[in-house]
């Protein structure tokens, strides 16, 4: 994935979307690192 700062309204939709797909990965995995940088 491609990280970027969310800027439009869209950019938070999606990373809202990306966010609940990927909220229950396991710890130490790239998808987690992922989790944490979209809930910052």
């Amino acid at each position: 994935m491609n990280w970027k700062v969310l800027k439009t309204e869209e950019d938070y939709k999606n990373a809202s979307i990306r966010l609940m797909e990927i909220f229950h990965v396991s710890p130490n995995s790239p998808e987690h690192d992922e989790l944490d940088l979209l809930m910052v």
